[in-house]
């Protein structure tokens, strides 16, 4: 694959991942972008760090946050990640470390979600309910 076809697919894996957070509160989860790198694109090693990288700090840049079911705690109750500033970067950075560090295994539901502040609020008030 060419660096403009990673590049288009970086940007359509972003937009789509984008309106899945707009219009599903459950978010998107780094395991939906592993398994399209994966199993679509056929891309491992550093073209599959590329990916996944890039397309989180396009998630973040648009205005998802991470979580992840290991942070869930009573001070942290809805499992949310910080690194440094929370730039785009330094989130993809913290994350991609992470998962690389694990051996870049695909990841289950929860091993690392992204969503909007705004369906965080919503599933919190109907998990109240």
């Amino acid at each position: 694959m060419t660096e403009a076809e990673l590049t288009v697919e970086i940007e359509k894996m972003i937009h789509n991942r984008l309106v899945d957070i707009a219009t599903d509160e459950i978010g998107t989860g780094l395991c939906v972008i592993v398994a399209h790198a994966r199993v679509r694109l056929h891309l491992e090693g550093r073209d599959l760090v590329t990916f996944v990288h890039r397309v989180i700090a396009g998630l973040v840049a648009g205005g998802a946050t991470p979580a992840d079911d290991r942070l869930f705690s009573a001070d942290n109750p809805q499992g949310l990640a910080h690194f440094g500033a929370d730039t785009p970067r330094e989130v993809a950075d913290g994350i991609v470390a992470a998962w690389v560090a694990a051996g870049m295994p695909n990841p289950e539901w929860g091993d690392w979600r992204f969503n909007s502040p705004e369906n965080r609020a919503w599933l919190d008030a109907a998990a109240a309910s």
